[in-house]
């Protein structure tokens, strides 16, 4: 396993010939959790993440060819677990409108759902669901709440049943976290992503 930072170009990730490979894409809960899903995986497959937070779909969108490009033989990747929408949900330093709309969520989702089939041609998609929020209430800088995130990902249920992409649920997996396992309006105490990190691990070894 090969972690790049932003830019590092040089850098590749090598895919595996006798192991599954897999890629995962997603913002900061990704990055909390997807060591422990790489080392839970390790007997089993290869897993590739970027050290990076992938953001927003506009983000992934505009990076899923570059991206592509770090991979030696990315026609060898067999899986891709994939999420945005934190911060497509979010309104950014408490602006009145979110940083996408619905109707731009579904447009994008569908957009890196087309891209991930053309730059990783055999590999299986699986989209993870938005985490709710913190249940204490609190929403940070850029605020949004644990209802805006469901309907966010109802959306994004719609548009992978359109493409027959299966959902992994993390936010009905996490529904009944208290407060006690988040460190601030959305991120998760060490435990808490080591445990998400574990459910993902056992999602994932449905699909290599």
């Amino acid at each position: 396993m090969i972690w790049v930072e932003d830019g590092a170009s040089e850098v590749r990730f090598q895919c595996s010939e006798t192991k599954p490979n897999i890629f995962l894409i997603g913002d900061s809960i990704r990055k909390g959790y997807c060591q422990t899903t790489k080392d839970d995986l390790a007997d089993v497959a290869e897993t590739f993440f970027f050290t990076q937070n992938c953001r927003c779909t506009q983000y992934v969108i505009i990076n899923m060819k570059r991206w592509a490009g770090f991979f030696d033989k990315p026609e060898l990747v067999n899986v891709v677990h994939f999420n945005c929408g934190h911060w497509d949900a979010a309104h950014w330093n408490g602006h009145p409108f979110a940083l996408t709309t619905p109707n731009e969520y579904r447009k994008n989702l569908q957009i890196i759902v087309d891209l991930l089939h053309l730059f990783f041609p055999n590999a299986k998609l699986v989209f993870a669901t938005t985490s709710p929020m913190n249940p204490n209430g609190s929403q940070g800088n850029n605020p949004r709440t644990t209802e805006t995130i469901k309907e966010y990902n109802a959306i994004a249920k719609e548009v992978m049943e359109e493409n027959q992409v299966p959902v992994h649920d993390i936010c009905d997996f996490m529904k009944d976290w208290d407060s006690d396992q988040y460190t601030d309006s959305c991120h998760l105490t060490h435990e808490a992503f080591a445990a998400l990190g574990h459910k993902v691990a056992d999602e994932l070894k449905n699909y290599i």
